[in-house]
């Protein structure tokens, strides 16, 4: 059984992950990555890459082995060639090298990333995902020395650049998925897929068939947004470790997984193969044995990560190897700083520790006045937003902002009834001024926005840095812009209501949580009179209980008639790039679909808002 790149990479998180891949266990992940890549266009900057070398030849054989024979045969039988997807074994180990150029005794292996780079900077800095990348690459080197040792070897990264700006309006749709196509090969982005459940999305060339193919991709090719890296020295640095790595990951294939291997400790909380409570085989559960059962967890503490003064679950790590993974095991005095004080993280960490165990619902002192400093007209707002790799408007960068949707609740005094309105691009072109445009003449300069978290803050000044950039002249725009957001150096109008959440509120079923989808259901599932309320009646499951009210959304049926809900914000990113890019510009039917997916998700974003905003005043007797 050989190792392949995403054993490889599976294992490097955990030696005992690799048994279980090898095992066929269900995986929890793999789902949300997958679906992450579709909606920011990962798959789609391979495709673009492979147009940077025209000449080159993909591996399209149907097996793992005949892809070997395959890759073996070109490379004998051309002094100089390039391959895509050229499939390299050597002694019981398998990858896939996403471009493989060879000129004479040189071999140029090209390892394709959807993550960005900044050609702004001097050197190739380093962060945790490149590592990861660089890590990826030398396991490909290693494989390819040892069935190429008498060539010369380099290494190499290809990753959008974003210090670079596209010339061409409408790149993103230069690009669709037509079809999904059953793959006989592991997809390399889901390192932990064990059984091949997914399939691999058959990307199309606007152009491919065009008579002028050739004018268009001299176009990509003159616009590229790539930037190659070369990686020998870091690649270097890490072969012998790499090499040893993988010796040790193919014994524990062919011999068994020992003890010294693997130990539990605080990275198991985010473990792939712990799936569901009745799920017959589950890693997490095997390794952990009782201790998988204790409720609640240690895991549930609010930032657990940082307890104190100690760092990166050096705290956890403790406990776990003494045993004790109890919530109840956890010491509150460890909560303080190396001064003996409670931080604000730490205060939030009593709060959940005491009020836990009392099994009761905190609500803060100062609640009561925050909410009344609050001045009519009150807007709660929610954006939806989208980046990919390969930017959708002339003149944008990689992974620069798109603002395609808000949805706003509005009360305008006290006692009255919140009214909804909403903005949703359907234009081809750059949407952000006027999304920030349309919110301006909704909101105005009176009265109290809100937001969940930091997010819609951070949006509006990256439009406000946009109007400079792309040189948009709306001076009343700017100066809303500007009194609207926070920054360091002006308070903004904008009042976050995680904030306050993390101040003044919570409930023991939100956990360590404070995200809107925690939030609500907490206040919704324990407090039933909330359903009875006219307006969010719509959200109510009647027959069927008390649930999540994002259970409630109405599904459509897609083309391949499965029921689809957007419940998230990548479901959101995905729709909105179907609607503008995807293959249905004659499928009207279709169009009104995804319209209506995006609506009604966005909708409920700002009315979880209300209903969080109406119980609070409730309890603080202000209604």
């Amino acid at each position: 059984m050989p190792l392949s790149k995403s054993d490889f990479k599976i294992a490097s998180s955990c030696a005992k992950k690799l048994v279980y891949k090898k095992a066929n266990y269900v995986t929890k992940n793999d789902a949300n990555e997958y679906m992450e890549m579709l909606a920011k266009g990962g798959h789609i900057v391979g495709k673009y890459a492979q147009l940077m070398y025209p000449v080159g030849i993909e591996i399209k054989s149907p097996t793992i082995d005949d892809a070997i024979a395959e890759t073996r045969r070109l490379l004998s039988e051309n002094e100089n060639i390039i391959l895509f997807e050229a499939t390299i074994f050597s002694k019981d180990k398998v990858v896939r090298i996403d471009i493989l150029e060879k000129k004479g005794n040189v071999m140029n292996l090209i390892e394709v990333k959807s993550g960005s780079h900044d050609g702004d900077e001097e050197e190739f800095s380093l962060s945790k995902k490149h590592i990861e990348y660089v890590e990826d690459v030398a396991y490909q080197t290693l494989v390819l020395r040892e069935a190429y040792p008498d060539f010369k070897i380099h290494s190499f990264l290809l990753l959008p650049d974003k210090s670079k700006r596209t010339t061409i309006d409408g790149l993103a749709g230069w690009f669709s998925v037509n079809e999904m196509i059953d793959e006989k090969f592991e997809i390399d982005e889901l390192p932990a897929e064990n059984i091949i459940r997914f399939k691999k999305p058959l990307l199309e060339f606007k152009y491919e068939n065009d008579p002028d193919r050739e004018k268009y991709v001299e176009i990509l090719r003159n616009d590229n947004l790539l930037a190659l890296i070369p990686l020998d020295d870091e690649v270097e640095e890490m072969m012998g470790r790499k090499r040893e790595q993988s010796d040790k990951y193919l014994e524990i294939i062919n011999l068994g997984i020992r003890p010294e291997h693997y130990a539990i400790n605080k990275n198991c909380k985010k473990c792939e193969f712990n799936l569901g409570k009745e799920t017959e085989k589950n890693g997490y559960k095997e390794c952990w044995d009782k201790l998988a059962g204790v409720d609640p967890s240690i895991f549930d503490l609010y930032s657990g990560g940082s307890i104190g003064h100690y760092k990166s679950g050096f705290y956890f790590n403790e406990l776990i190897s003494a045993g004790k993974v109890s919530f109840w095991d956890l010491d509150i005095e460890r909560f303080k700083n190396k001064s003996g004080e409670l931080s604000t993280r730490g205060q939030r960490q009593l709060v959940q520790y005491e009020q836990t165990k009392l099994n009761q619902e905190w609500i803060g002192d100062g609640l009561r006045d925050e909410l009344e400093a609050w001045s009519y007209p009150l807007f709660f707002i929610d954006f939806e937003t989208c980046l990919g790799a390969l930017p959708p408007h002339k003149g944008m960068r990689p992974y620069e902002l798109v603002t395609f949707q808000w949805s706003c609740h509005t009360i305008e005094s006290p006692g009255a009834e919140p009214v909804h309105t909403e903005w949703l691009n359907t234009e081809h072109e750059f949407p952000n001024f006027q999304f920030a445009e349309a919110l301006m003449n909704q909101i105005g300069s009176t009265g109290t926005p809100l937001m969940w978290s930091s997010f819609e803050n951070t949006v509006l000044r990256g439009i406000l840095s946009q109007m400079e950039v792309f040189g948009y002249e709306n001076g009343v725009l700017r100066d809303w812009l500007i009194n609207i957001t926070k920054d360091k150096d002006r308070e903004g109008r904008f009042v976050d209501m995680n904030d306050l959440t993390l101040s003044y509120y919570f409930h023991p079923s939100m956990l360590g949580r404070t995200s809107i989808k925690q939030v609500l259901p907490s206040i919704w599932n324990n407090n039933p009179y909330l359903h009875s309320v006219p307006l969010f009646a719509k959200y109510s499951a009647g027959s069927l209980g008390i649930i999540n009210p994002y259970d409630t959304l109405s599904p459509v049926i897609n083309e391949l008639e499965e029921a689809e809900v957007v419940k998230d914000g990548t479901g959101a990113m995905r729709a909105y790039h179907e609607l503008m890019f995807g293959t249905i510009s004659d499928n009207q039917e279709r169009k009104e679909q995804l319209k209506r997916l995006l609506l009604q998700y966005c909708e409920l974003d700002t009315m979880a808002m209300v209903i969080i905003w109406k119980y609070w005043m409730d309890k603080c007797n202000l209604n």
